[in-house]
């Protein structure tokens, strides 16, 4: 049975799921949505007051209705998301010594309930190949979306899904980053480039489950840094870069103090676990473009599961050691593999 997240769904422009329209997008991600329990919906348009205003791109490739409408949608949870910044910032002002969920950010009033929001995320669908012209209205459609009369707010986050392999001349390719960056820095618009349709439609369904995750799920309130969690780190003011790489370390799951120490002993910056994790790719001969497996060969999955699982680290209280496995291997052979997939990623 696949999960059932009855409290995100996604709703759904005309323009992507349209008898007519879509194009091979709506296919697999209606597909992507029934396999994880994710219900959808279309949009309501007399509700937002009318259509968003007209789309960046062409058809291409049956990306538009025929009425100029855009390949769009957005999440809506049932109950109030805040997002992980607000929350650790709302923590850290408070001085509290946990951080509070979203549901108590909403329920305490005042600046808690206007952090949050129902409408967590707002998906606009473009072919990277037709995609120059998107900055020019990506402010428009910006501004409609935090505007009266919907629903979305003043803070609603807008995220443009690029499709597709780039094929584009190098000018090209920096005209199209450049206009991007500046709908990031103007409207906090954001991008993201994914390979296909199969990876655009995974990519949405796990931000319908990280967003439904989000409810039953607390935050840290506190950076673990030496004097807090690190409670054996030497304090040489010399030795101050190992701390912040420690300290880095412990803020994966199920990675503790003394697993963070050994680690940082074969590996003593960012820089050499990922130049490591480089080496261990090109040794095993495993496709670079993969990242830890996901959407490369079997032996890459392998080569995560293997990286760091027979490492060694003191049990604290104990004389005896412990190997780190393959879970947590894999989990930090993923985060700094040097291609990772945005779901790999801590946003």
């Amino acid at each position: 049975m696949p999960p059932q997240p009855a409290n995100v769904a996604l709703r759904v422009s005309a323009a992507l799921c349209g008898a007519d329209a879509g194009g091979p997008l709506w296919p697999k991600l209606q597909e992507a949505l029934q396999e994880s329990g994710i219900a959808w919906s279309p949009i309501d348009h007399v509700m937002l007051g009318g259509g968003p205003p007209q789309p960046w791109g062409s058809s291409g490739d049956g990306g538009s209705d025929g009425s100029g409408g855009a390949r769009w949608a957005y999440l809506e949870s049932d109950f109030p998301y805040a997002p992980h910044r607000a929350l650790v910032a709302a923590s850290a002002g408070g001085g509290v010594t946990g951080a509070p969920s979203a549901d108590e950010a909403a329920s305490s009033g005042g600046a808690g309930s206007a952090m949050t929001t129902r409408f967590p995320l707002v998906l606009a669908f473009e072919d990277v190949g037709s995609a120059r012209a998107a900055p020019e209205a990506l402010g428009a459609l910006a501004t409609w979306l935090r505007s009266a009369p919907r629903p979305f707010g003043a803070q609603a986050h807008l995220l443009l899904v690029l499709i597709g392999e780039a094929r584009s001349g190098v000018a090209q390719r920096q005209e199209q980053a450049l206009g991007l960056s500046a709908s990031l820095v103007r409207h906090g618009v954001g991008s993201v480039e994914v390979c296909s349709v199969e990876h655009a439609s995974r990519y949405v369904v796990q931000c319908a489950l990280s967003v439904a995750e989000s409810r039953k799920r607390r935050l840290p309130s506190r950076f673990k840094v030496a004097g807090v969690r690190c409670q054996t780190l030497p304090r040489d003011p010399q030795d101050r870069l190992r701390l912040t790489w420690v300290s880095q370390l412990m803020q994966l799951a199920g990675v503790s103090e003394e697993i963070a120490k050994s680690i940082a002993g074969r590996h003593s910056s960012p820089g050499a676990l990922m130049q490591a994790i480089v080496d261990a790719l090109g040794a095993s001969g495993a496709a670079s473009s993969s990242s830890a497996g996901a959407r490369g060969p079997a032996d890459a999955s392998a080569l995560a599961d293997a990286f760091l699982a027979d490492l060694e680290f003191p049990i604290r209280g104990k004389k005896g050691t412990r190997r780190l496995g393959p879970v947590v291997s894999r989990r930090i052979f993923q985060l700094f593999h040097p291609e990772a997939l945005p779901e790999h990623v801590l946003v």
